[in-house]
């Protein structure tokens, strides 16, 4: 019998944002969790990127986590204690750019909603012993206090982390490697003369010759992380003072307490695949990245997206089981591209040869008197969504600067009141028309049927006759319009995960429907086919 549709492996952030989604769309779920409650882990996957806030806002947990956090936008990269070079990021008309808080702490926001809705539970102290699968669904063993239990879904998502048990019991290969440095997270409580904004050094003279960075959390706590010596032994530091040392060569006299402590070896690896049958990688138990430009939770949250939402087509029959392919086809590729420039940012932080550390310590030394050199010190490229530019199910992007792309942001009216676009979008595939023919905009919402459409017209502009389920807003400006390159009679169709998937004009409103269908059926959109009249 099966107990649920979707079962999901592992109650951390990647799992709960899998089991909120899936209720928003109406699925049914279970979480089993190994451990009986959640378990506190300092600053660990510190920061939460503002794109990656945009999911948690479809469940409704964005503005509590934005409200708690400590918003910045700067990152400042330091030579030897001197600054050289100051990064200011775009600050969005929405969240973002970054925020940081705790994982622990978004995994409580998330799991009070996760118990507070009637489609999502956890179940703490199961672990998963064995699975196996067929044509109609998963079954999966799991140890619990009262023995063993056998659960039955339709579909599992293997959401247990870096040290997933589900990759071992279904056999697929880990991917890349495990690097052999260390580092050192400390979070320290403390009142720093500190801008709260992200800085990274190297070479600093309290970390010589490696590299340390400084992130800001709530609570005036401070995370810091050092590149550890091959010999460093931070128990030891504990017990004799070095430890104290270390940090207050870091903030001078400034009293603070230690809030936690931790040391990690970071990893660059990823499944040889993601789906396996019934079966779904996603987050760390899909992809392990090394901390710079905080990529691994953002970009995991970003695969319980992308799965939700062609899982829950699937299960209410609306579309092809091919579209749960392109989930390893996109996010694979995700992952690919965070690993290469994680990658990048590795090797110049860690040189692989004698000779290419000569070269990056030549570098270090000319960057902070010679300007044009400054650009060329890598500290870590931040996180941002993938643009799916190779997916099967999203148009060549051609002269669009945004297929594939999450849909870009911006302030609209509607009946006088100022919203964002995107709390427009999420829920379900949407057309979205810019333009300011009425009659135009009238056609294409009747074209785009049974599909929500979203017309985007010139204040003022009325058009009549209108189907249900179409939404009026109104721009001031041609700023919105700008940022999707559209001209006049321009539609885009935006998928339920807020990526732009196909565009169009007012004159083959037409094609619509199709890119519809084999957006929702996991057709290839690169294959040229007849397009019915």
């Amino acid at each position: 019998m099966t107990v649920a549709p979707v079962g999901i492996v592992g109650a951390g952030p990647i799992g709960l944002v899998a089991a909120l989604r899936l209720a928003s769309f109406g699925v049914r779920s279970v979480i089993l969790e190994t451990r009986p409650e959640l378990l506190k882990q300092g600053s660990k996957a510190c920061l939460i990127q503002g794109d990656a806030l945009e999911i948690l806002d479809k469940v409704g947990c964005a503005k509590q986590v934005a409200d708690e956090s400590v918003r910045w936008h700067i990152g400042h990269t330091y030579v030897r204690g001197k600054e050289i070079r100051r990064t200011e990021f775009d600050i969005p008309v929405g969240y973002g750019p970054f925020h940081n808080i705790s994982q622990y702490r978004i995994e409580q926001v998330l799991l009070e909603r996760v118990e507070a809705n009637p489609l999502t539970e956890v179940w703490w102290g199961h672990n998963v012993t064995a699975v196996s699968q067929d044509e109609d669904g998963v079954t999966v063993l799991a140890e619990t206090q009262h023995g063993r239990k056998d659960n039955r879904f339709a579909y599992l998502v293997a959401c247990d982390g870096v040290r997933s048990t589900l990759r071992e019991i279904v056999g697929v290969e880990w991917t890349g490697y495990s690097h052999k440095d260390r580092f050192l997270i400390t979070d320290i409580k403390a009142v720093l003369p500190l801008a709260k904004e992200r800085h990274f050094h190297y070479d600093p003279p309290f970390n010589p010759g490696r590299q340390l960075v400084m992130h800001p959390q709530p609570d005036d706590v401070w995370r810091i992380d050092w590149q550890l010596p091959p010999d460093a032994d931070i128990e030891a530091e504990q017990r004799d003072g070095r430890l104290d040392r270390r940090i207050r060569a870091v903030i001078g006299d400034i009293p603070y307490e230690i809030d936690w402590l931790s040391t990690y070896r970071f990893h660059q690896r990823v499944v040889d695949r993601l789906k396996v049958g019934r079966i779904f990688f996603a987050g760390d138990a899909a992809h392990a990245l090394p901390p710079y430009g905080s990529r691994g939770m953002n970009s995991g949250i970003q695969d319980a997206d992308n799965l939700a939402w062609k899982l829950a087509l699937v299960l209410a029959g609306k579309a092809r089981e091919s579209l749960l392919d392109t989930y390893h086809t996109e996010r694979y590729a995700a992952a690919e591209e965070n690993l290469r420039i994680t990658e990048a940012t590795i090797r110049f932080m860690v040189p692989p040869s004698r000779w290419k550390h000569m070269l990056r310590n030549t570098l270090l030394f000319l960057a902070p008197p010679v300007k044009s050199l400054r650009r060329h010190v890598n500290s870590g490229r931040m996180a941002e969504p993938h643009v799916y530019r190779e997916s099967p199910i999203v148009e060549p992007p051609g002269d669009s600067p945004v297929l594939g792309s999450f849909a870009p942001d911006g302030k609209v009216i509607i009946d006088t009141r100022k919203v964002r676009l995107r709390t427009l979008l999420g829920h379900d595939f949407v057309g979205l028309y810019f333009g300011s023919d009425p009659a135009a905009a009238v056609r294409f919402a009747h074209e785009a049927l049974p599909t929500r459409s979203v017309l985007v017209l010139p204040d003022g502009v009325q058009p009549q006759g209108l189907p249900d389920d179409v939404t009026v807003v109104y721009e001031k400006d041609s700023k919105l319009r700008a940022s999707y390159g559209a001209t006049d009679g321009t539609w885009f169709l935006i998928r339920p995960d807020g990526h732009v998937a196909a565009t169009g004009n007012a004159a083959d409103a037409s094609r619509f429907a199709e890119v519809l269908r084999r957006a929702s059926d996991g057709i290839d959109a690169h294959v040229q086919q007849e397009v019915p009249q």
